[in-house]
């Protein structure tokens, strides 16, 4: 990453950090004092944005995938990221694993388990005409659930921004989300107030959804710890498991720990092969591997259906899902875009483009059939996995189904250390990246880098609170919200990058063949 001059002053002192801190310090005023009051903004922010922008989200998401796959089937797709001499510094199966694990895997772990058994019991309204709960849910309830987790997701995320972060980083920009505005707008502005915005904003958007995750884990941990005799799956418990977790990547963040991601990820990678293989072999294996094919299927056949079904229908399923999915997605582009841009230097276009749109999004799939299938096949036996769902909420919803399974005192305790590992590596990851966006360095103070984690905590107990704390059923609502809320300043960054991607690929490619034929 470029620094900033270090005639700009501390980083205390920067701008960018105070953009981004002060909107989340103001929410954490107003919900100390008045938690209603807090409810109601994310409540009715959730509504406003998603009716405002979810059509808008929904167009961007296709267009970017369909950019970004014809930018890799073309002759732009050998273009090399971080230049032509650059090579890539991670072996290819070690780079995928550090994508999975950073990018979505964190919220992965939890939906996975409990999106498609929603879908299962109300299906899209794409499958209008499919009883719900029945053989015949099943597939379409895979196929919705790899809308939300596929090629659409993935490419959202880290392809057409990380191809417009790598190439202005080799013309000198600096790897922070203003550079997304540079040929965009006037210089001046990427320099200026303008600039902070995009910075502190995107940080902004990214704790939120690192917070969501953070959230979603820990109710899934706390509804383990529940099951124990002596404990009780309570607001108090939920706080503490918070704390515990938010101690532990704290401390992680401080004290270098992110250096070892790529460890972290790749012992992911393996517990997370371990426990489908787990799942495949002491699982319905042949009804879940039918059924994964016959699901993708399904899947492809009414992507365009499904992708782009009007946010207006009646109950505002797609607000409640496909929006939210998108804006969640949306608001980590710039900063995994960044992060991605670092660990794919040497990668060629076409490289970027078949990891993480491609086969990415197929292992994604693959595992949510493999956990969310298996609570299919066991709740069309009468396995009870909706009674849990519908007494608990999705956060109950793998350890009803790792329960039912052979081996069950094995998977378990697996299930378990994915949930706390995935979780630690995408807040440790996020608050070093929030760190270096609003510090400007490659190795942010340490205060800075606890300041961010301890934002990331705060602000899930905050949210777990207004979801329990005023007679909900449910915290899932309030970090779904508080979500979407932070993705709206992000959108012209990512908007943006529908025209910068594809101009300044060819403008390189233009550039090398230049430099390799001067005479020409």
């Amino acid at each position: 990453m470029s620094e900033i001059p270090a005639s700009q002053g501390s980083w205390w002192r920067q701008s960018p950090l105070w953009v981004g801190a002060i909107p989340l310090l103001i929410f954490l005023l107003v919900s100390a004092i008045d938690l209603a009051l807090a409810k109601q903004f994310t409540d009715n922010g959730k509504a406003v944005v998603s009716d405002a922008l979810g059509g808008i989200w929904q167009w961007m998401v296709v267009l970017l995938f369909l950019i970004a796959l014809i930018l890799a089937i073309s002759p732009l797709g050998s273009l090399r990221l971080g230049g032509e001499n650059a090579k890539p510094s991670l072996k290819f199966f070690d780079w995928c694993a550090v994508l999975i694990c950073t990018l979505l895997a964190g919220g992965g772990v939890f939906w996975s388990a409990a999106e498609p058994l929603y879908h299962f019991q109300t299906p899209s309204p794409v499958f209008e005409g499919v009883e719900a709960s029945t053989a015949a849910a099943v597939d379409p309830a895979l196929a919705v659930s790899f809308l939300h987790w596929g090629f659409l997701a993935w490419a959202l995320v880290a392809t057409t921004t990380t191809i417009t972060f790598s190439i202005l980083e080799q013309r000198g920009e600096p790897l922070r989300p203003r550079t997304l505005l540079v040929n965009i707008v006037p210089r001046r502005w990427v320099d200026g107030p303008l600039g902070d915005l995009a910075d502190g904003l995107s940080v902004v958007a990214a704790i939120a959804g690192t917070v969501g995750p953070l959230g979603f884990l820990s109710l899934q941990l706390s509804n383990a710890a529940g099951q124990l005799p002596w404990l009780s799956d309570s607001a108090g418990l939920q706080s503490l498991v918070v704390v515990l977790l938010t101690a532990v990547f704290s401390t992680s963040t401080v004290s270098g720990i992110q250096k070892g991601i790529k460890w972290l990820s790749e012992l992911n990678v393996w517990l997370t092969l371990a426990m489908a293989a787990g799942l495949l072999l002491l699982g319905p294996g042949l009804w879940l591997i039918q059924h994964f094919f016959s699901g993708f299927l399904t899947y492809l056949i009414h992507l365009p259906q499904m992708a782009l079904t009007p946010n207006a229908i009646p109950d505002n399923w797609v607000n409640g899902w496909t929006v939210f999915y998108w804006g969640w997605f949306l608001g980590y582009a710039p900063l995994m875009g960044l992060f991605t841009a670092g660990v794919s230097r040497g990668r060629s276009i076409r490289e970027l483009v078949l990891a993480v749109a491609i086969l990415c999004p197929i292992v994604t799939n693959l595992w949510f059939t493999l956990l969310g299938g298996t609570g299919l096949h066991l709740e069309l036996a009468g396995g009870g996995i909706s009674d849990a769902l519908a007494q608990n909420g999705a956060a109950a919803a793998l350890l009803a189904i790792l329960r039912q399974l052979p081996l069950a005192g094995l998977l378990i305790p697996i299930g378990l250390v994915l949930v706390v590992l995935f979780m630690c590596t995408s807040a440790d990851s996020m608050s070093y990246a929030a760190a270096m966006v609003v510090s400007g360095r490659n190795e942010p103070p340490a205060l800075l880098r606890l300041f961010w984690a301890l934002m990331i905590g705060s602000l899930t107990l905050v949210l777990l609170r207004i979801g329990t704390g005023l007679g909900d059923s449910t915290s899932i609502d309030a970090l779904q919200a508080f979500i979407v809320i932070t993705a709206v300043p992000v959108t012209p960054l990512v908007l943006a990058t529908l025209w910068t991607a594809p101009r300044l690929a060819w403008s390189e490619s233009r550039r090398n063949r230049a430099q390799q034929n001067p005479t020409d």
